[in-house]
């Protein structure tokens, strides 16, 4: 099963244990990459225990992503902004996936 986060990040259940975080990769214009057979290029991220492990993951990521240099007081306010964004989420698998 594949549980899409957003348009660039989704988690890959194999089974009870084994979540995969991944990510698909751009190129310079933005646009998604495509490999030879025509199908989106993707990185293995992480593997992590739990639904709640892998998307706490990607919200690191995802303000990495968006900068390369920035103070600890403003990657604070966008790790709450980012997991209030999240915060249905997260509650609900809060006990577990």
């Amino acid at each position: 099963m594949i549980i899409k986060i957003n348009e660039d990040y989704q988690i890959k259940i194999e089974n009870n244990n084994n979540h995969t975080l991944i990510k698909f990769i751009r190129d310079d214009s933005g646009a998604i990459k495509l490999d030879k057979d025509n199908l989106p290029v993707m990185k293995q991220l992480g593997f992590y225990p739990s639904i709640r492990h892998a998307l706490n993951a990607a919200i690191h990521l995802m303000i990495r992503d968006n900068n390369d240099v920035m103070e600890l007081s403003q990657y604070l306010d966008e790790l709450d902004r980012l997991e209030e964004q999240f915060k249905p989420v997260l509650k609900r698998f809060k006990e577990g996936d």
